[in-house]
């Protein structure tokens, strides 16, 4: 074989022999090895080259610019640039390319959009800002003048929030558009979400003090609590979902950041919630039990299949291990919602004035003292919507229903109001795991305590609460209007006219009064 070096091109010439067998895989190797020597004689002579003239021995290019391309592992480094933060906020909310043209940018102008530029702040080297470092598990303070982060926007602003509450769904996965569907929900629309969370004036929330509260900082703290933000999300969808019901996309965002809450939120109670925001847990727990109290008009239709424990009963107990868990108990008592916490502490009762001349007072009063004989009895009613059973052993606790009855009766003895919603849910919140225990097993007791909660809740003038109520007054009568207790068919006619069920042969009681 006879072959020639080529030191220019770096090629190996070779004749036209023939050759076979194992001479000819010699050869090849032979072949190989002399090229690879030869290749790197040549990179040794370059690097002669260089280190005298202070080149590149190959294209020619000046040392210490080459060696600032290389990292030490000889991979080339990323080129550097100075990125600019000067753009627009339309442009960095939808995440396209600012001209920086003032007052409005080519983008805005051809989109007809509202060009507004970040206002100008200064800079600081450092560690970048949190999404909520600006929410202290208290009140915030008046006197600490707003923090603009590296992007310039001042943190917890509406066009902060917009900007974190994309970049944050983006992360959550939470799809850009709905394939094939562009009526359907979008993951720009999450904007008109949360401005209508932020700006309904009207109670919607729950009493005064929290709705203010979740209002004012639930989106921000809900940025690091992914099982809040998709919860405000999906109850402001919901709302909108019941103004404009000719809309689809708010029911589909409704249905969408829901199901994802509860996932989030079962897993929080169950991996992390030692680590947890004991505020954004809460203000969940107390938003998703809405929302599912929301549903109970859709559910109570299906009377056969409906658990005993309707699902909003269970999502209020989350709130049960919230509080049972120290590190989150001492957060909640002195932070935001240190005002709620006292009715679910026990801490702070609903007040109630006495008045004798009152009728309604003096309806409920009597009502209550019917209800405390009624669960007196030494024997447990249980019912069933295929069989109705009276079993003497074993005899229910009876303190099970007098700690309800006793925190009932303050219910049903107050003053109807917004302010009132707390330690109603409260109630709820609460309830013993004995007392659940009696409704899965259709207990006829339970389930009359259960119904006369709706009649209170459900006359309080906010969107969840009525047609809910009534829907969930109704499920219960439909179960107990065949009971074999004739205590508990007189009771029953009370929640019975409030829900407008027709039970035959109710008692004369009087209706509850509208308030």
């Amino acid at each position: 074989m006879l072959f020639t070096w080529d030191t220019n091109n770096l090629c190996i010439v070779f004749s036209q022999w023939r050759v076979t067998g194992t001479f000819s895989l010699v050869i090849s190797i032979l072949a190989v090895m002399a090229l690879t020597a030869g290749y790197e004689a040549i990179r040794e002579t370059s690097r002669n080259y260089e280190a005298r003239h202070g080149l590149d021995g190959l294209d020619g290019v000046r040392t210490d610019v080459a060696k600032s391309l290389y990292n030490e592992t000889g991979a080339r480094k990323r080129r550097q640039h100075q990125k600019s933060r000067k753009g627009c906020i339309q442009c960095k909310q939808r995440r396209v390319k600012c001209d920086e043209v003032r007052p409005t940018c080519g983008h805005c102008v051809e989109r007809k959009w509202e060009c507004e530029f970040p206002t100008t702040a200064t800079r600081r080297k450092g560690p970048a800002l949190s999404p909520v470092s600006s929410v202290s598990d208290k009140h915030p303070s008046g006197s600490q003048s707003p923090t603009p982060d590296p992007t310039g926007l001042e943190v917890g602003s509406r066009v902060w929030k917009h900007t974190q509450l994309l970049s944050c769904l983006e992360k959550l996965n939470v799809p850009r558009q709905a394939p094939g569907d562009h009526s359907a929900y979008q993951r720009q629309d999450a904007l008109e979400l949360m401005d209508h969370f932020e700006d309904t004036l009207e109670p919607w929330l729950g009493s005064p003090v929290a709705q203010a509260m979740i209002q004012e900082h639930g989106v921000q703290i809900g940025l690091k609590a992914p099982y809040l933000l998709h919860a405000i999300l999906a109850y402001s969808a919901s709302h909108l979902s019941r103004l404009h019901p000719e809309q689809p996309k708010y029911s589909e965002a409704a249905k969408t950041h829901f199901t994802r809450s509860l996932q989030a939120y079962s897993t929080e109670l169950v991996y992390e919630l030692e680590r947890g925001n004991a505020n954004a847990l809460l203000s969940a727990s107390g938003i998703l039990a809405k929302l599912s109290f929301i549903n109970t008009p859709v559910l109570s239709n299906e009377t056969t299949s409906a658990p005993p424990v309707p699902a909003w009963i269970r999502s209020m107990q989350g709130v049960r291990t919230i509080m049972s868990t120290p590190t989150l108990r001492k957060q909640l008592e002195g932070g935001l919602l240190g005002d709620v916490v006292r009715y679910y502490t026990g801490s702070a009762r609903v007040p109630v004035t006495l008045c004798h001349s009152d009728d309604s007072q003096i309806l409920h009063t009597a009502l209550i003292h019917a209800l405390r004989s009624l669960c007196l009895r030494p024997a447990t009613t249980t019912h069933h919507p295929a069989t109705a059973v009276v079993a003497g052993a074993p005899p229910s606790p009876l303190n099970t229903y007098t700690a309800v009855l006793d925190r009932l009766e303050r219910i049903m003895l107050c003053e109807l109001k917004n302010e009132t919603v707390d330690p109603m849910l409260a109630f709820i919140a609460t309830l013993e795991p004995s007392f659940l225990e009696l409704l899965e097993q259709h207990d006829e007791r339970a389930s009359l305590i259960l119904a006369f909660w709706c009649t209170r809740i459900g006359v309080i003038g906010q969107w969840w609460t009525g047609p809910s109520a009534k829907a969930e007054c109704r499920r219960i009568c439909e179960r107990l209007a065949d009971s074999r207790d004739p205590g508990v068919r007189d009771l029953l006619a009370y929640p019975a006219r409030f829900c407008g069920f027709n039970l035959e042969g109710q008692s004369q009681l009087p209706s509850p009064p509208a308030e």
